[in-house]
């Protein structure tokens, strides 16, 4: 029988333990460092504050213009992803993996429901519905996505009818990403729930194609979102703008 003494023993074990840990001493994939931009709106407290503030002074717009209108007879229409809903943790998942933007990696997002709220989003709805106005939801989002995007929005407490009117998705496969016809038809629809010659008079978005193509008596608010994807509104997106 081999006998080996206890200080051996021991004297081994550490060498084990030095070999395992040169091993194991590596640098980070690259896939693990997020772009400057996605890590502001993930972290930083001035993305907050940004959102925030840009949901102030809609506020206080639509407080200001809304006497110029009967109760129920005006309208603001509101992106979704990144303007009320908050995907960062999509675009961060991607990025730490090394991998862009898919349609089947933003599906499967979507169905999980776990978009947050853009900071100042709620609060700017409630004004919106307390001074007698409609919110309407035109998004890029799918069809296919409906569901689970109204589910995603009742977990936060936004529902249907209580703190929106109309939740306009594009359609699958070929509807058009411009929103310009889907705006259109928002009066429309509003009236056949009931509410006749309604006028919008604010769009909210984080993409230049969040708003009208057209001049008119209306108001754009840019919710910066780090230029993550798109167009996106503000001058400079991101940090220092």
């Amino acid at each position: 029988m081999c006998v080996v003494s206890h200080a051996k023993t021991l004297a081994i074990s550490l060498g084990l333990l030095v070999s395992l840990a040169a091993c194991t001493t590596v640098s980070p994939p690259s896939g693990n460092v997020l772009k400057p931009n996605t890590a502001w709106v993930y972290s930083s407290k001035g993305w907050a504050d940004e959102a925030k503030t840009v949901y102030v002074s809609a506020a206080d717009y639509v407080t200001e213009k809304h006497v110029e209108y009967l109760p129920e007879s005006w309208a603001v229409i509101m992106d979704l992803d990144e303007t009320v809903l908050n995907n960062v943790i999509y675009q961060v998942e991607r990025e730490q993996r090394g991998e862009a933007y898919s349609a089947e990696s933003w599906y499967e997002w979507t169905q999980k429901e776990n978009a947050t709220l853009v900071p100042g989003a709620r609060e700017f709805i409630k004004t919106v519905n307390d001074l007698g106005g409609h919110v309407a939801f035109v998004t890029n989002r799918s069809d296919k996505e409906q569901l689970a995007t109204e589910n995603n929005l009742s977990k936060l407490n936004l529902k249907r009818n209580t703190d929106f009117r109309i939740l306009l998705t594009r359609a699958s496969p070929k509807g058009e990403r411009d929103k310009s016809d889907r705006f259109e038809i928002v009066p429309e629809l509003l009236e056949v729930q009931g509410y006749p010659n309604v006028k919008t008079i604010a769009f909210i978005g984080d993409n230049i194609g969040d708003q009208p193509n057209t001049i008119g008596d209306y108001r754009f608010f840019c919710i910066d979102q780090g230029a993550m994807y798109g167009e996106p509104c503000a001058k400079v997106p991101g940090p220092g703008e």
